[in-house]
């Protein structure tokens, strides 16, 4: 994408194309996360004029934009009016995903065999990031659908803390908690808001165990709709956007998560 804006447009890196890049084990009220906030701003600032006074606008893709969500609700309507001409959303992760469960649950190897990447060795250190919790999907695209199907047990998303406990994450409740009023969606950002995302791709939704292998053996995992990655309710949630002014759901090639970063069409 950012070759695509260099050749076709002829925007230059450092200039009118800036980066952003935070740190993605931590949630946006821990310390790092707030102090990236208070850089953000700087950045748009410098950014603005760097370039003549123009509004900036800003980019963001996958747990990126819970992230700008967390930031422009927190910007006052006469900064934004000033200094964004609108927000563009890539896959945006508005709902959660269900990968976050399987990772605190039993490791996220990202597809890499298991002789490469122990998936309990990444437990480890998946379940002591505040941003893994925040991910978890939440009850409102979820519903009722049982997430996580265990020792004759199934467990939705109005029942994390309890999964936690039977799960025997150390101090697990107590970051789930620490992130609970942390929104990773709000309908006015009081921006105009653009957003595509992927659709049609096989996606892992439910995870089912045998029984006593909850949960340090790999479950066998039901898949859903979405992007890949990210489940299609989560995406979705882009629609709800107060100040939504364009939105578009791509399926077949460079339709994926990451992926659709590459697609023409993004310019």
């Amino acid at each position: 994408m950012i070759l695509g804006l260099e050749t076709r447009l002829g925007m230059k890196r450092g200039i009118n194309i800036r980066g952003a890049p935070y740190d993605y084990r931590y949630s946006p009220n821990t310390k790092v996360g707030q102090q990236y906030m208070i850089r953000l701003k700087y950045l748009v600032e410098e950014t603005y004029e760097l370039n003549d006074n123009t509004p900036v606008m800003i980019v963001a893709h996958s747990m990126g934009n819970p992230y700008m969500v967390n930031f422009l609700s927190l910007m006052e309507q006469k900064w934004k009016d000033k200094y964004i001409k609108g927000y563009v959303s890539f896959a945006g992760v508005f709902g959660g995903a269900s990968k976050a469960i399987r990772s605190i649950m039993s490791g996220e190897t990202e597809g890499l065999p298991e002789i490469i990447v122990d998936p309990l060795t990444m437990r480890e250190f998946e379940r002591t990031s505040p941003s893994v919790y925040w991910l978890f999907p939440t009850p409102n695209v979820m519903k009722d659908l049982p997430l996580v199907i265990a020792n004759g047990r199934n467990y939705t998303a109005s029942q994390y803390r309890q999964l936690l406990e039977d799960a025997k994450v150390d101090k697990g409740a107590e970051l789930y908690d620490y992130i609970q009023d942390v929104p990773l969606f709000l309908p006015d950002l009081g921006v105009d808001v653009y957003c595509m995302h992927g659709i049609n791709q096989t996606t892992p939704l439910q995870f089912r165990y045998k029984e006593g292998a909850f949960p340090d053996k790999y479950p066998t995992t039901i898949t859903g709709n979405g992007d890949g990655t990210v489940n299609l309710p989560s995406l979705q949630l882009c629609k709800q956007f107060k100040r939504l002014k364009h939105y578009q759901a791509v399926s077949g090639f460079l339709a994926t998560h990451l992926e659709i970063l590459q697609r023409d069409d993004v310019i």
